[in-house]
Parts: structure tokens; sequence; C-alpha cells
């Protein structure tokens, strides 16, 4: 089973790999990057240092599911995005609100790499709390690819370094194709 500090890990990078699904206020959607599809290796670690290892088997179906997914959640928390391209790839921020309250969540993200071999996300996030204090979460991710999914291993699985799998679509509901 998998721990909170792992499920709360894995919401903050498919925010962060998912931010080039967001609305964006600059650029075009389909210049984004986009992971090669295949087998990757991605590694994830938050400020105090606690790292976060998966492998993910990710094709083009799965990319642009959790894109729709990402965008459906940023409407319903209202989000204002933005983002930029530059010479070290891509910067893309966020301002959410949190429930039915007036607090905010503010996300940046800067994401490099060619994503055909590697890439990497420094996401920071600032939340606001209900008695006003401000909590910062830093998280570096790094990806690299492996090859071709191995055998066994299908479209939006999520192997962890314990053994522990789960499925993009098995969580989600939705449909592969």
């Amino acid at each position: 089973m998998l721990s909170t500090r792992s499920i709360t890990a894995l919401s903050a990078i498919a925010a962060a790999l998912l931010a080039a699904g967001c609305a964006t206020t600059t650029g075009d959607i389909e210049d984004l990057p986009r992971p090669k599809s295949g087998h990757w290796q991605i590694s994830s670690t938050d400020q105090d240092g606690q790292t976060v290892q998966f492998q993910d088997c990710m094709d083009k179906d799965t990319f642009y599911k959790t894109r729709e997914l990402q965008k459906a959640k940023y409407e319903v928390q209202q989000c204002q995005t933005g983002s930029r391209k530059d010479s070290n790839g891509w910067q893309f921020t966020s301002n959410c609100k949190v429930g039915q309250t007036e607090q905010r969540i503010e996300s940046s993200r800067k994401i490099s790499g060619d994503f055909q071999n590697n890439f990497h996300v420094l996401s920071v996030t600032k939340q606001q709390m209900p008695d006003g204090s401000t909590v910062e979460t830093t998280r570096n991710i790094k990806g690299e690819y492996l090859g071709a999914c191995p055998a066994g291993t299908n479209p939006g699985d999520r192997v962890f370094s314990s053994g522990d799998k789960i499925n993009f679509y098995d969580i989600t509901g939705l449909s592969p194709k």
C-alpha cells in the first residue's frame, strides 16, 4: 500500500508534469513538451530531501487523457494560468482557488529537457493556510527515458521501487482509448 507521503508526492508530480496540459496565455499548446511513449524512470525529491522513485509506462493516449483531467481540475478550481517558453524550456504558473474558500494555491514550474530522452521539472507551490500562514513546497523531478515498456506493463502503469503498482486508468475510471 502506498504511504501518505508517496500519494502527496504523486499529486505534486502529476501537477508539475501535467502543467503542459493547462490552458496557456502565451505559446501554442501544440508546441508544449510531450513525453516520448515508453518506459520512464522518474525521481522526485522534496525540499526535505525525501525522494520518491517510480517507473511510468506512458503513451500518447495516456498523456492526452492526463492533460484533459488537469485542464478540468484547473477549471473547477478557478485557476488563472500562464506559460512562457524561453531558451531554457517552459515556465508555467497557476493560481487556484481552494474549495469554497478564498484560500489560494500558487504554483510555478520550470520544465526543461527534450522529453525524448530526459526532462527536469522544478516545482514551487505556495499554499495559503486557513490561519493566514503560507506553506511553500519545492519538488525537483527528473525523468529519464529507458526504452519500450517492459513486458507485462501497460500504458498508464506506475511501478514504485517498493514493487507497488497503480494504473492511471484504474484510478480515474477512464477508458485507455
